[in-house]
């Protein structure tokens, strides 16, 4: 199973559209999570307190079990300030409190998953979404992650990535790579 993440804060954005056409090409079951519609809070750092971290409830717990049962995930998000999307960034921030769970095992389930990335983009996107690719390959390598592809799509208003066959075709080859 292919497992979806989509950090976009945009219900249908150019992102989601990119990472839809990827999964119709994805040889499985597709399974989505919309951050947007997610309870993820912000927590305060306890990784070096006697007792860890203070139990919060929220969905991120959820979440994090279903990465662990997905065959595959794939990251979707949009480049928003040369990075990823808050609702992105504070769901990976929480791993740190996964990764101190021991009955998930987060760390160990994680290793060599199958991990991709697709993002977009307006104004110089190749060049601009490379610190937020790069930042996903450490986040991969930390977690012993498989990186497989990524895709950097371009398109400036919402609904301008239908109009991109070029772009379009390529994610019918995305999970081939």
């Amino acid at each position: 199973m292919l497992l979806i993440i989509s950090g976009s804060s945009r219900e249908n954005g150019n992102t989601e559209f990119l990472a839809k056409e990827a999964a119709k090409a994805y040889d499985g079951e597709v399974e989505w999570i919309h951050l947007r519609n997610q309870s993820i809070l912000q927590i305060v750092d306890e990784r070096h307190t006697a007792n860890g971290f203070t139990s919060v409830e929220d969905d991120h717990r959820d979440l994090i079990k279903k990465m662990v049962k997905a065959d595959s995930i794939l990251f979707a998000t949009p480049v928003y300030w040369y990075g990823m999307s808050g609702y992105m960034k504070t769901f990976v921030d929480r791993w740190s409190q996964a990764l101190r769970d021991p009955e998930l095992n987060f760390k160990e389930e994680m290793k060599n998953k199958p991990a991709y990335v697709i993002t977009c983009g307006g104004d110089k996107v190749n060049l601009k979404a490379l610190p937020l690719i790069q930042q996903f390959q450490l986040i991969f390598e930390f977690m012993g992650m498989d990186f497989k592809n990524y895709f950097i799509g371009e398109a400036r208003k919402p609904g301008d990535m239908a109009k991109e066959a070029v772009q379009l075709n390529q994610m019918a080859h995305f999970f081939k790579k």
